[in-house]
């Protein structure tokens, strides 16, 4: 066992040395001019107390963030968003604290440091609301942006050193021909190779760490034989300075003096903005670095581990501290993939201080040259390959296409706004447009299907006569089929097609069956529809929606006003679409009757038939009365003969995984079973009756006898049973043809 892990745990610790050392090495020279600038509005004179600034927040910060449990490969230093908040936030404070008309450089470092101090308290108090979760719904285009805006923002910050310049260098003077310098450049193009294309004999060296030893070595080389002329300069003289005090009594000076104590407040929201911006950086560099060790960060744990950076960073005089990708990146691709990573290089950015002079003979154009290596390195892979995709389609369909290329044109966004304003904002922007990509797709038609009741019917088996009138009158009636979410996305296209079909029909059934959720925006819309519908003379009917079911009580949260009345509410759209048939025959005359039991004439079965011939009929069925929920006949039953249905109403069921399902019902004068006349095989489903019921039995035996003795009333019977059902697979074809075609 030992024998085994020994090793294995060297070669991580190994890892985890190397990878801190090329990401100090890199970031020492980068971490200390940020804090040149943090500092410059105090004079040039606190430039250095910036350097120190600087590299405070990273020895602090990484090992408090360390101890605080911060996933592996993530370490601590100011980003350029944090440090430029220091210098606008100095720049306030030292116009507002003045000792004998100067700034009070003591008292403005401290609040600064209080500044940060809060900020780091914000986002403990987020992490323990567990608000950090809520970064890991960050869309991937928008993360690949983020990467991709940073690797942007990195290639020209490196460009200035890339051509030899210092910061304070204009962008005219990089592109001048006049300021080419051969040797600079020279500097620059061969450490940016090595990292790009390392050579052979480096070894396991990782490669941005033998950039900038082989850089510098080759920089001296060219020094050695040109002369400083023409080649680049170094970073200058950089002084060291050990941690004290200052800080926490400037805290306890600002606690003791009333008039300073005033001041805290106004703090406020330049911490929460400070605290904002470190933990979207931070967040999103985890998701990176998640992707680079193929393992997931705690979103709350991390946004602590933070938070406590910043804590112990603004006590012993650091800047605001967040993980960045450029260094982040550098320590991972150096090897470090454990924790062990923050404390190594911790240590090396605190050993640096004792040999900090060291970092003035860097030459500029080599830490141009890996700035700009860093930057090419970090563009998100998907971001390349994207491109090639649309361009030639790779068997895309036309939807998939204009999916990729809306999601590209996302990350595109969030790079140009880094560009433009800051990697924060960028997210916010990038977010916000992956939003509106979202309910965009999510908001096509909510109308699954568009029926018309001339050829969809309901379940309810009538006589032909009704039946052709329902397919002459039946487009009076019309079924929207709803699917998906009934939100303000999708809402408002629903309540235009309910104003447009409202117009020409008189009944108009909305089924909720496949409706997932109702929000708000949607309900109240779908109210305010109903209330123009109800000046009309169409009926609106609700399908599929109790008042008391989840749809329901959202639906009338804001009470039911304009929503039609309960009676216009039913379980199921067959129910409804059943009820509007009944009131589209009532107009015409030819209402199903509920008390009167018809005459054998009037139904199908004896339909035609002359008084001898209905006679013969008549001798040879019998009466039966069913009583409520009571079997007609039971599935699996032998099947002997048909029934006729004279009052009533009897429901065909069949069993499912959810109990008992109607497939069918039959009104007055339609006849049941004919099947087991024809072929005796059994009965396939329940028949139950609905209400008081009677219907006539016409056995197999006894038609056998009709067909002895009267072949002629039995050739009229069979010929009306054919009639029959010749009209029902009608009716289903054009079921079927409709479905077909919405």
């Amino acid at each position: 066992m030992s024998a085994t892990t020994s090793p294995t745990r060297f070669i991580r610790l190994r890892g985890d040395a190397l990878g801190a050392l090329t990401a100090a090495a890199l970031s020492v020279p980068i971490e200390a001019s940020y804090g040149m600038i943090a500092f410059a509005p105090l004079g040039p004179a606190y430039m250095a107390a910036g350097v120190m600034a600087a590299l405070f927040c990273s020895i602090f910060g990484s090992f408090a963030g360390a101890l605080a449990g911060s996933r592996p490969g993530l370490l601590a230093g100011t980003r350029p968003t944090l440090f430029l908040a220091v210098a606008v936030l100095i720049t306030e404070l030292s116009a507002k604290v003045q000792k004998d008309g100067a700034p009070d450089v003591g008292l403005v470092i401290a609040l600064v440091m209080l500044t940060t101090l809060m900020a780091g308290l914000f986002q403990v108090f987020m992490s323990l609301m567990r608000i950090g979760r809520a970064f890991k719904y960050v869309p991937y285009p928008v993360l690949a942006g983020f990467v991709n805006g940073a690797a942007l923002l990195i290639f020209i910050a490196g460009l200035k050193p890339f051509a030899g310049l210092p910061n304070t260098a204009t962008w005219g003077e990089v592109f001048s021909l006049e300021s080419l310098r051969p040797g600079v450049l020279a500097v620059a193009v061969f450490s940016t190779a090595i990292v790009l294309k390392p050579p052979r004999f480096i070894g396991n060296v990782p490669p941005l760490l033998a950039s900038v030893i082989l850089g510098t070595l080759f920089y001296y080389v060219l020094v050695l034989i040109f002369g400083t002329a023409g080649v680049s300069p170094t970073l200058g003289t950089i002084a060291a300075q050990a941690p004290n005090l200052d800080v926490l009594r400037g805290f306890v000076r600002i606690a003791e003096d009333p008039v300073l104590r005033g001041l805290v407040p106004s703090l406020v929201p330049a911490a929460l903005s400070i605290a904002l911006l470190a933990t979207v950086e931070s967040l999103l560099t985890a998701s990176v670095v998640d992707g680079m060790l193929k393992t997931r960060h705690q979103s709350d744990r991390e946004l602590f581990a933070q938070g406590a950076s910043n804590i112990a960073a603004a006590c012993f005089g650091g800047l605001p501290t967040a993980a960045g990708i450029s260094r982040c990146a550098a320590s991972v691709r150096g090897g470090a993939t454990t924790a062990a990573s923050s404390y190594f290089y911790a240590a090396f950015v605190a050993v640096s201080l004792v040999f900090i002079g060291i970092l003035s003979y860097l030459p500029v154009a080599m830490i141009g040259g890996v700035l700009v290596a860093i930057a090419w390195m970090m563009v998100d892979d998907w971001s390349r390959r994207v491109p090639g995709q649309l361009i030639s389609h790779q068997g895309f369909t036309r939807a998939q296409h204009r999916s990729l290329l809306a999601n590209y044109s996302v990350m595109l966004l969030v790079v140009a706004t880094a560009l433009i304003t800051n990697l924060t904002t960028a997210v916010f922007v990038g977010v916000m447009a992956a939003m509106l990509l979202f309910v965009r797709r999510n908001s096509r038609s909510i109308i699954r299907r568009e029926l018309y009741g001339n050829a969809h019917h309901s379940l309810r088996q009538r006589s032909i006569s009704r039946m052709r009138e329902l397919e002459r009158e039946g487009n009076r009636i019309v079924v929207l089929e709803l699917e998906g979410a009934l939100f303000f996305g999708t809402a408002d296209q629903l309540a235009r097609e309910v104003e447009r079909l409202a117009a020409k029909t008189d009944y108009l059934i909305l089924d909720f069956r496949r409706v997932t959720e109702i929000d708000v925006t949607g309900a109240r819309i779908l109210q305010q529809t109903a209330q123009q519908v109800a000046s009309r003379r169409c009926h609106l009917l609700l399908a599929a929606i109790n008042p008391e079911g989840a749809r329901g009580r959202m639906l009338t949260a804001s009470g039911l006003s304009g929503l039609p009345d309960p009676r216009y509410w039913f379980d199921t759209a067959d129910a409804a679409l059943e009820w509007a048939e009944n009131a589209v025959l009532e107009q015409f005359e030819l209402a199903e009757p509920q008390a009167r039991r018809l005459d054998l004439r009037e139904t199908q079965l004896g339909r035609g038939l002359k008084d001898e011939e209905l006679a013969v009929l008549l001798a040879h069925v019998a009466e039966i009365v069913i009583a409520p929920n009571q079997p007609l006949f039971r599935a699996g039953d032998a099947a002997d003969g048909l029934y006729v249905l004279v009052s009533g109403g009897v429901s065909i069921r069949v069993r499912g995984s959810h109990g008992f399902r109607r497939v069918a019902s039959f009104a007055p004068g339609v006849v049941i079973g004919e099947m087991g006349l024809l072929d005796g095989g059994p009965r396939s489903a329940d028949a139950i009756a609905d209400d008081h019921s009677a219907a006539y039995r016409l056995s197999s035996a006894d038609f056998e006898a009709i067909r002895q003795d009267n072949p002629y009333v039995a050739a009229k019977i069979l010929f009306n049973l054919g009639v029959e059902m010749a009209t029902r697979l009608r009716y289903t074809t054009l079921e079927l043809q409709q479905a077909e075609g919405a």
